[in-house]
């Protein structure tokens, strides 16, 4: 382990550390809270969403087949580290959308407890709940905008890689051919019809055979 970083444990096998820059992470939530208890409080919902967008890339490796290495905290952003050589064509990109997916998970969680549960009838819960439900949507929103730029070390490098791909792969696929129209339907005759084509036919056959007839009966010349 680096000496500018901290070992937090082992979660789920995987070694997890915390950088120094994640500290200054009070600094930004007491400029929005002013307030030490709920710089605090909105400090341990943050570290929950950055934790949450890390194991959302686990889960995406872990899923995929690919081993985990270790996670890193860094700042307002963390890292999870893989061996990416044994990564297959689209597994940067899929890891990079389950970190994101995680994140929303969170909002969506969040976004229905506080329709759900009647936190404004709780004593105090509002203390508690009000700097987490900020985090949990309107910074979670802000970091996922942060972790989709297109741009050095965020996921929006390999995540939005997606794109081009998508039409690479649109441009393979075979264009779908047009069905075989449907065979006509075989004419139906009525008896009066049926029974006139029969005659015609009798006839025809009697004619044919009459004149065959004819022609054998005809004398031969001499050569």
């Amino acid at each position: 382990m680096r000496q500018d970083h901290w070992q937090l444990g082992t979660w789920g096998r995987i070694p997890v550390s915390m950088h120094w820059t994640v500290l200054l992470n009070f600094a930004w939530l007491y400029i929005i809270f002013m307030d030490v208890v709920s710089t605090l409080i909105g400090a341990a919902a943050l570290f929950l969403v950055m934790m949450a967008h890390e194991f959302g890339h686990v889960a995406m490796l872990r899923r995929r087949g690919l081993k985990v290495a270790a996670i890193s905290l860094v700042g307002l952003h963390g890292e999870t580290s893989y061996n990416e050589y044994n990564a297959r064509p689209g597994d940067a990109i899929a890891v990079a959308w389950g970190g994101v997916a995680a994140q929303v998970a969170v909002l969506v969680l969040a976004l229905a407890a506080n329709s759900f549960i009647p936190f404004h009838e709780i004593p105090l819960s509002l203390l508690v709940w009000g700097p987490m439900y900020f985090v949990f949507t309107k910074f979670n929103i802000f970091l996922i905008i942060i972790a989709l730029l297109p741009i050095g070390p965020f996921d929006g490098h390999d995540a939005w890689r997606v794109i081009p791909r998508m039409r690479k792969a649109l441009r393979r696929r075979p264009a779908k051919r047009a069905p075989p129209p449907p065979p006509e339907p075989e004419p139906v005759l009525t008896r009066e019809e049926q029974r006139a084509l029969d005659e015609s036919s009798e006839r025809a056959a009697a004619e044919l055979i009459s004149r065959l007839s004819r022609k054998s009966d005809a004398p031969k010349q001499d050569r």
